[in-house]
């Protein structure tokens, strides 16, 4: 099957879409398909195993004709040939321009929404729902909508008057797996903490660094490992300094995919502390499927992976003091981080492993591209139900 994915962001972009995609193209390859990619033009995109079509910034702003359904997008539509298009995020323009262009040639096309706002006001929601009536017809013009989570699921809703189905981020567990390497050896700390996602304010880090100061009262060789950049890292990095945690903690900037099974294997414990906006965290199943026990915030879809005290721990108070007494609880209690460990291996294997996602979705274009509508709306129904 001849499938193009679109997304905005692509590798070496930052975040859970960029890295959903590629890692879905691959996966694709794989078992056979032949996989396009478009996405906006950048530098630093290496070789590819998928067709690579990107589309500079100028092209893909001429909304006159991309709304249109022409335009660069319906070009490279048009070059690569697809019998299916999936495009990821409702709200950024070459998604949206692929969808339209995609009915142009009547292809089937569906929609992965990646994003939750504001999903603890129904009321706001709904009125962002009926006063967006541009992203409302693009939207549309997908034939099925995917959710990442339930919390994704009842943001986009508001935009669609289709039924969602949820289908989860996947993680590689042939990637990230437990390991048993000396990595962890190689780091001169009784106590190695974990951070990967975007240095800002939204992802918590700073409630983070605020823990560990109380966590360096009990354990002065505790590490803190900080993987990744963003618009909030001066003022972590000077927060550091500020609280004389220099030697305690490192910023490991931006780490190869390659690399970052590596990072996982050399720490004790994953903390993810959002604040807000998590759809989903595709960070904590990278964590929970490298033997790790996680620690995270009750906002959004990471309490829809996370089952508190089994496979994992959540917040009750998301501030730094409830941060400092879970890490010190499983600092303490070797066989609590030994349980959760396995637990939450046991369920990425079950739920969430890649090639049970990508098993998924080719199900899906299947009954699209062969118009097999009977079979899909029952796929909706049972899917639905069995959702993580």
């Amino acid at each position: 099957m001849r499938i193009l994915l679109a997304s905005e962001w692509l590798s070496p972009d930052t975040g859970g879409v960029a890295r959903h995609v590629d890692d879905l193209a691959n996966l694709l390859i794989e078992k056979g398909h032949e996989v396009g990619v478009i996405t906006r033009k950048r530098k630093g995109r290496d070789k590819r195993k998928y067709t690579l079509l990107e589309v500079s910034r100028l092209n893909y702003l001429r909304l006159l004709s991309n709304v249109c359904g022409k335009g660069r997008v319906y070009e490279k539509i048009r070059e690569f040939q697809p019998e299916i298009v999936h495009a990821h995020h409702a709200f950024t323009p070459i998604p949206l321009f692929t969808l339209r262009a995609a009915k142009t040639f009547s292809l089937p096309a569906i929609l992965t929404n990646h994003s939750a706002y504001f999903y603890d006001y129904e009321y706001l929601l709904k009125t962002i729902g009926y006063i967006s009536f541009p992203f409302r017809t693009f939207i549309e013009k997908a034939d099925i909508i995917v959710s990442v989570s339930k919390i994704s699921k009842n943001f986009i809703k508001h935009f669609t008057t289709k039924e969602v189905i949820v289908i989860p981020n996947g993680v590689d567990t042939r990637r990230f797996y437990p390991r048993n390497n000396g990595l962890r050896d190689q780091i001169d700390s009784d106590l190695v903490v974990l951070y990967v996602s975007r240095i800002v304010r939204r992802k918590g880090p700073h409630l983070l660094v605020e823990a560990i100061r109380y966590v360096k009262k009990r354990i002065p060789s505790v590490k803190l490992l900080v993987v990744g950049e963003g618009s909030f890292e001066e003022y972590l990095k000077m927060r550091v300094k500020d609280l004389d945690l220099e030697d305690n903690v490192e910023f490991l900037g931006k780490v190869p995919d390659e690399e970052l099974p590596k990072v996982y294997s050399s720490a004790d414990i994953f903390v993810l502390p959002s604040v807000y906006g998590e759809s989903f965290g595709i960070v904590v199943l990278e964590a929970m499927s490298s033997g790790l026990p996680v620690i995270v915030s009750n906002v959004g879809g990471l309490r829809e992976i996370v089952k508190n005290n089994v496979d994992g721990i959540i917040l009750d108070k998301n501030n730094p003091i409830e941060i400092y007494k879970k890490i010190m609880l499983l600092y303490h209690n070797r066989e609590l981080r030994g349980m959760l460990a396995y637990n939450a291996r046991k369920k990425v294997l079950r739920m969430y492993d890649w090639r049970i996602i990508v098993e998924r979705l080719e199900e899906l274009y299947r009954c699209l591209v062969e118009e097999e509508f009977s079979t899909l709306c029952a796929y909706q129904r049972s899917r639905t139900s069995l959702a993580p």
